[in-house]
């Protein structure tokens, strides 16, 4: 990160961070279990984000091929927190089949990581008290999210090329340092993950140090043990 003297021991960053939060929830979940402890949404957030307001905060997980009143409430908490849910089907009882939300967790960041804030959202949870939606019902996109989304980002190269430095020098603003974090990440997100590192993004792993891979450990640039923190959980 850049910074700037101004004086008196006194330093200003001369970047702009922009944040992307992607959270696993099935591996959160899943880690959490073997543990006995639950945590409190709200208060992760704020955790692995330094507390600064993420631009993009999603959850990913997998719900039960029937509707639950119980996850319904769970995932409505979850929106409370300010967390876009997207969710996945898994297949009715005797179906064999895989299912993951690994392909929507690495389009999502690889996209934020190019310079997109606005995302799809085909399989995005709507709470049930909101408008009368179905449970598991798709959000309606404002159509002023769809044309942002179809424009060309601010600084649409994140590795501090040429033309990004002069859209700067143009609008005046500081220079943009993108940061990914994913909670939880399964080992197929090292792809994705060491992906946007070579693309000039900050990338963050935060996990429990006794079940995370080496793979994603090496794929990203930082890593926070989440098993370490004593804010992050609720009574």
């Amino acid at each position: 990160m850049k910074y700037e003297e101004l004086g008196k021991g006194k330093v200003k960053r001369t970047q702009r961070r922009t944040i992307g939060l992607f959270i696993d929830g099935t591996g959160l979940d899943r880690a959490t279990r073997r543990i006995n402890r639950k945590v409190d949404m709200s208060a992760l957030v704020k955790g692995v984000t330094s507390g600064l307001t993420p631009a993009v905060a999603r959850y990913y997980t997998l719900i039960p091929y029937e509707d639950d009143s119980r996850q319904r409430a769970f995932l409505d908490a979850v929106a409370r927190a300010g967390l876009a849910v997207i969710v996945k089907r898994l297949p009715p009882k005797g179906v064999t089949r895989q299912v993951s939300v690994d392909v929507e967790m690495a389009a999502d960041i690889i996209a934020f990581s190019r310079g997109l804030s606005h995302f799809s959202n085909l399989s995005e949870y709507r709470p049930q008290e909101l408008e009368g939606q179905t449970p598991y019902g798709v959000m309606p996109r404002p159509a002023s999210a769809l044309r942002d989304a179809a424009q060309p980002a601010e600084a649409s190269s994140v590795n501090g090329s040429a033309e990004a430095a002069e859209n700067t020098e143009e609008t005046g603003k500081a220079p943009e340092q993108r940061i990914v974090t994913i909670v939880c990440p399964s080992r197929d997100l090292s792809y994705p993950i060491s992906l946007a590192k070579d693309l000039g993004v900050d990338t963050v792993s935060a996990d429990f140090g006794s079940f995370i891979g080496s793979d994603v450990l090496k794929s990203a640039a930082k890593w926070i043990d989440l098993s370490d923190s004593e804010t992050i959980w609720r009574d």
